[in-house]
């Protein structure tokens, strides 16, 4: 298998072909500088491997590039990247790939798999309040988990929502969104921002995962 830094130089058609008929594509090792480490306050990966997690995405969804990746927290980090990167609040294609994300996530954290603590949000204090706190600080694990907030998917996906809460009930996650319609219970959103209290959602998320 190409090496990492291979993998991002090769051309359209090669990696269309190995998208389409490699049965994994390891990319262990691969570096990522964190949001409050990077001059732009961007989480990115240190090899530009856009064209390949894009491809694996379109043409085997989510949860196909995950496999496709490995499944590890290095798979984790690239696929949300790309979405990421390609984000606006109302993109239904990316906020649906969103919801598909984050039901991965939370299964790898059934299985066993630890917290992505990787900070991919960053907002340095801009000095207007009385303390040196970062203005925005938010893990991968939060921001991913974040997108199962009923607000947001009502507000996001209008009056395809529905199908959104099925497909995460489905999945045995129907209590991170909690009674539908009370928008103050489940699990508490936590965008990282220093007037908030992470305690609730810590306390959530032991009391559910464990």
């Amino acid at each position: 298998m190409p090496s990492v830094q291979a993998l991002s130089k090769m051309s359209a058609k090669a990696l269309a072909n190995l998208i389409e008929h490699a049965n994994s594509i390891p990319v262990n090792g691969i570096g990522f500088v964190e949001a409050d480490a990077a001059f732009d306050f961007k989480f990115e990966p240190t090899a530009d491997l856009s064209a390949l997690v894009s491809g694996l995405i379109a043409e085997r969804g989510v949860t196909g590039a995950l496999d496709a990746l490995g499944s590890g927290s290095d798979a984790f980090k690239l696929v949300w990247d790309e979405l990421d990167d390609n984000y606006t609040y109302y993109n239904t294609n990316v906020n649906d790939a969103f919801i598909d994300l984050g039901i991965a996530y939370a299964d790898y954290l059934v299985a066993g798999g630890d917290q992505l603590s990787s900070v991919v949000k960053y907002a340095p204090d801009n000095g207007t309040d009385a303390d040196s706190i970062p203005e925005r600080l938010q893990t991968l694990h939060d921001n991913i988990l974040g997108n199962f907030d009923e607000l947001s998917i009502v507000d996001k996906f209008g009056a395809a929502a529905d199908d959104i809460f099925e497909r995460i009930t489905d999945a045995g996650y129907g209590d991170m969104l909690g009674e539908l319609g009370n928008y103050a219970d489940g699990r508490p959103i936590y965008g990282g921002y220093d007037h908030q209290d992470p305690a609730a959602t810590i306390a959530f998320d032991q009391a559910f995962f464990g």
